[in-house]
């Protein structure tokens, strides 16, 4: 009866969200389909209060492990400066820290893993203000719980093109790829039709070499580049790097990352450019497979 009672409990602990959250972090919780996301990312040109700089975007990639640790913001604080967009995982939406780290940016928030006090999910805080955002949402096949999948849109600078950001954290726990392969090939279906610069960054949980073999398949198809680092010190697991970004129509500045003690992975911070002399790319949803 004792174990009843603990597989009862945390089934309503995983499953339950109290009304602490207001409405709005309520309504994001919508699953949507990539058809969803292409219809409301085709009609997003209305003009942009401000632009993120096209010559120099300074990013940072960042699984933070639910804020556990209360030094993760001093950490981002110290590594990042003044970042454009800070793409990050594992963010605790109720944290009392993102005042100190994102005062002056935009907050984009897609719901992931939810407890009766807490809930967790994907963060980016933008300089500019989103021309719109989609959240699509996967599930984790062992645990029932959710991840999350973000789009966000951003206007440029000396161009009329628009950067598209997908943060995501890939499914972990299943047996084989197929649920793995589909978070991803939904994320990118989202996407294809864009006729601009993609950023495509999260902890993609490529800890098999087949995972990896995948995503590289499907990142490949839509023109995305893996970026690689002055000093690589991203977390591994069997000799696999977790977290990734790609990247089209960009190119990387400086790119690199850093040891912290604050998270169980390691923050990546890049500067980027978009590359004028790319032709925009448009390929069609059908490329990655069925809906």
């Amino acid at each position: 009866m004792r174990i009843l009672f603990i597989l009862l409990t945390l089934g309503t602990v995983t499953a339950c969200i109290t009304n602490d959250y207001s409405r709005d972090h309520a309504a994001v919780d919508v699953p949507t389909e990539p058809e969803s996301c292409l219809s409301k990312l085709a009609v997003s040109n209305q003009a942009p209060h401000h632009e993120l700089n096209s010559s120099d975007i300074h990013m940072v990639n960042w699984n933070i492990q639910k804020g556990g640790d209360p030094g993760w913001a001093a950490d981002l604080a110290s590594l990042t400066g003044e970042p454009d967009l800070m793409i990050l995982q594992e963010a605790a939406i109720d944290s009392t820290a993102w005042e100190l780290v994102a005062g002056k940016h935009y907050r984009s928030f897609a719901p992931g893993f939810r407890t009766l006090r807490s809930m967790t999910g994907l963060m980016t805080l933008s300089s500019a203000e989103p021309l719109t955002q989609c959240n699509l949402k996967s599930i984790e096949p062992w645990l029932g719980s959710s991840k999350a999948t973000m789009i966000t849109e951003y206007g440029l600078t000396d161009t009329d093109r628009t950067l598209l950001v997908v943060n995501i954290h890939s499914i972990n726990f299943t047996f084989g790829i197929v649920d793995y392969e589909e978070q991803i090939r939904r994320a990118l279906a989202s996407v294809s039709e864009h006729r601009g610069p993609i950023l495509l960054s999260g902890d993609f949980n490529t800890w098999h070499k087949g995972r990896s073999a995948a995503l590289r398949e499907m990142v490949d198809a839509l023109g995305l580049v893996a970026l690689t680092y002055d000093e690589d010190h991203r977390k591994t697991a069997f000799g696999q790097p977790l977290d990734h970004i790609y990247v089209r129509g960009l190119y990387a500045l400086e790119s690199t990352t850093s040891r912290v003690d604050t998270s169980d992975h390691n923050p990546m911070s890049v500067r980027l450019r978009v590359n004028p002399d790319e032709p925009p790319a448009l390929t069609e949803i059908s490329s990655f497979g069925g809906s």
